[in-house]
């Protein structure tokens, strides 16, 4: 979580809220990136993330979902609709053309198909056509992504890369892969396109615990241990059943059926 989420968090809670320490409690980065549970280990350093059965290898450091007004403000993973939105936070023109970020995209939506415009066929995919290229603009004037598209399945990645020594393109090009059998993965974002992170008010929570059940998925609401008194780390006011962590993280591969833990702000009347 970036420093400014943090401390816009704090701003506007009410006295009946319980504090929570910040140690420790943010999302993990989901199933271990070695497990081979994806269909065969990540890369080292890496992790699977994806949709629509398609998951690809992105540095395991990425944050997930660290937006603000839909455009990435870290180096992470997260879905991009083609809104664009007037939001009071203030991002600057130049900050997603500074970080890396892999944009999951649907390829039969509009902005899909801006995407998809122009790419060439780059072979297959486990038997299924990939299209690649390159599309620019909408990041930043000059800001080019490499766009990567398994259309049979309905989904798109859009790479940028920042620093290309944090990340080896070719290497995420190479480990896109269909999902096996009796696998999926955790669902990345609301319907809004947003996802949930660290802080979210227990509403969005909730929606998004209809989002899983709905993906088929079980869902678990476990209320997190109480801070330890004699901790020195710095604590944030947030309400009770605030959204503390998902496991596995959105976007992480997961078996069909299989459950995903939301990790709350402790509450006794939690439901």
């Amino acid at each position: 979580m970036s420093w400014n989420r943090g401390a816009r968090l704090v701003v506007g809670l009410v006295a009946t809220l319980l504090v929570v320490s910040c140690s420790g409690d943010e999302a993990s980065s989901g199933l271990d990136p070695a497990s081979g549970e994806a269909g065969g280990a990540a890369p080292e350093g890496y992790r699977w993330v994806g949709d629509r059965g398609v998951v690809v290898a992105v540095p395991d450091w990425w944050t997930t979902g660290d937006t603000e007004c839909l455009l990435p403000i870290e180096d992470t993973v997260y879905v991009e609709t083609g809104a664009v939105t007037d939001c009071a936070a203030s991002v600057a023109p130049t900050t997603p053309a500074e970080v890396s970020s892999l944009a999951v995209v649907d390829s039969g939506s509009a902005h899909g198909a801006l995407l998809l415009d122009g790419l060439s066929p780059d072979g297959e995919v486990d038997g299924e056509p990939l299209l690649a290229g390159e599309h620019c603009g909408w990041l930043g004037e000059g800001v080019c992504r490499t766009v990567l598209a398994v259309p049979s399945r309905g989904v798109a990645f859009a790479v940028h890369v920042a620093d290309p020594g944090d990340v080896d393109l070719t290497l995420v090009h190479d480990s896109l892969r269909l999902q096996p059998d009796g696998w999926t993965t955790v669902p990345l974002a609301l319907p809004s396109g947003r996802t949930p992170v660290w802080g979210d008010r227990p509403a969005t929570t909730r929606q998004y615990a209809g989002v899983l059940r709905r993906a088929g998925l079980e869902v678990r609401v476990e209320p997190a241990p109480p801070p330890d008194p004699s901790s020195t780390a710095s604590g944030v006011v947030l309400p009770r059943g605030s959204l503390l962590g998902i496991e596995p993280a959105p976007g992480s591969p997961v078996e069909e059926g299989g459950s995903v833990v939301l990790t709350v702000a402790p509450s006794a009347t939690w439901r």
